[in-house]
């Protein structure tokens, strides 16, 4: 797998933790009634209504915040006791703290054992607004385990790292969420993606069942990691949940 000094193998690359479909989880499966929510990072909380409407308490944490509602801290630093949520939320946030170990180590604090950090992560998405951190899986998983936290869940989003950069390309022409952008542009161009990822998931099937004397099944358990890491490595960004 590896290229440098490393001699890499899919097992050392893949994360420890399961790798499904977009997105990685569903708050209505998550948020209970009486739970206490941190939405780090919310902006002017778009997700405010739906943790209320499922009857949990939403504390809304924005370092800009103009908000008086909101809690005005940055990630790094929150002015919460330990062991204060049941659920931290990060959406698209990830990548705009400039210390985020610190951020996860505040995570890790404020979060009550048994308790769940849910978000998006961007990795192969442009330099936006301010971003400083864009995660790989592994930073993801590396984190966690650093603040006595496991990344359970991952899932790519729908769009690659590729037709994301594509799409930023052509702006000047055509806006980046604009429908031609999103419904015509696109969508050709990650369907190469993955049938591309089909061909090489192919090509590691037979290199487990010729090369490596792998059985059938084994083969095939193999080949479907490899096109679920692969997608991984070429994704604009993650869902994940990390469990405390």
């Amino acid at each position: 797998m590896g290229e440098g000094t490393r001699n890499l193998t899919l097992e050392d690359i893949r994360p420890n933790c399961s790798i499904v479909g977009s997105p990685a989880y569903r708050l209505e499966d998550l948020v209970e009634p009486g739970m206490k929510v941190a939405d780090i990072g919310c902006g002017h909380g778009p997700l405010q209504t739906s943790v209320e409407a499922l009857g949990a308490e939403w504390i809304g944490i924005e370092p800009f915040a103009l908000d008086r509602e909101l809690i005005k801290a940055p990630a790094e630093k929150l002015p919460f006791p330990d062991d204060s949520f049941d659920l931290v939320i990060m959406n698209s946030v990830t990548e705009h703290i400039p210390d985020i170990s610190a951020a996860f180590k505040e995570v890790g604090r404020t979060l009550k054992k048994g308790g769940k950090f849910i978000g998006y992560a961007a990795f192969m998405e442009s330099f936006h607004e301010i971003s400083y951190n864009h995660l790989s899986h592994k930073a993801l998983e590396y984190y966690a385990s650093e603040n006595q936290m496991t990344l359970t869940r991952i899932a790519p989003s729908k769009a690659f790292g590729i037709d994301y950069h594509c799409a930023r390309m052509i702006e000047p022409i055509v806006r980046f969420n604009s429908i031609f952008s999103k419904r015509i542009f696109r969508p050709p161009i990650r369907l190469l993606i993955r049938i591309q990822l089909r061909i090489l998931s192919l090509k590691w099937y037979l290199k487990c069942r010729i090369q490596g004397g792998h059985t059938h099944t084994d083969a095939l358990n193999q080949s479907i990691l490899y096109r679920r890491v692969e997608t991984l490595r070429f994704s604009a960004g993650f869902t994940f949940v990390i469990e405390k």
